[in-house]
């Protein structure tokens, strides 16, 4: 059996630094440092911040939602269909099963909905479809 060779004393040390400040630790100064980001354009900064940082990260809550199975399934459904109905052009980020529902939600804020007397969900259901086609009657 021949003996296995160790990594060395730090075996990440190929790895790049992805934070700017991480990439000037140990070879400037904090002075220095600062006098180089005075440099930079602010508008630069901040879209430079905005790119690294992933879009789902910048949300504030974190939403655990319980669906059947005919839900869950519609979702997944819309999800491919969207990815695939989208032209190389226009793949400008991810839509997800989340994507679909915060839209969803930011559409229903907009709706006048009637919020007295609901008893159920069925109810909550008929209230949002007359919301989104007024024409409709409660018969649903």
């Amino acid at each position: 059996m021949s003996k296995r060779k160790v990594l060395g004393a730090d075996p990440l040390s190929w790895i790049k630094p992805t934070k700017q400040e991480e990439t000037y630790r140990g070879t400037k100064n904090n002075e220095e440092f600062s006098s180089d980001l005075n440099k930079v354009n602010k508008s630069e900064i901040e879209q430079a911040i905005n790119r690294e940082v992933p879009k789902f990260q910048t949300y504030e809550v974190m939403l655990t939602l319980r669906l059947r199975e005919d839900q869950l399934e519609f979702l997944t459904r819309l999800e491919r269909e969207i990815m695939k109905g989208r032209s190389r052009n226009n793949k400008r980020e991810r839509i997800t099963k989340n994507s679909i529902i915060r839209a969803i939600i930011d559409t229903a804020r907009g709706l006048d909905i009637n919020p007295y007397e609901i008893g159920d969900e069925k109810e909550l259901v008929i209230r949002f479809k007359q919301a989104f086609n007024p024409k409709e009657t409660s018969s649903i």
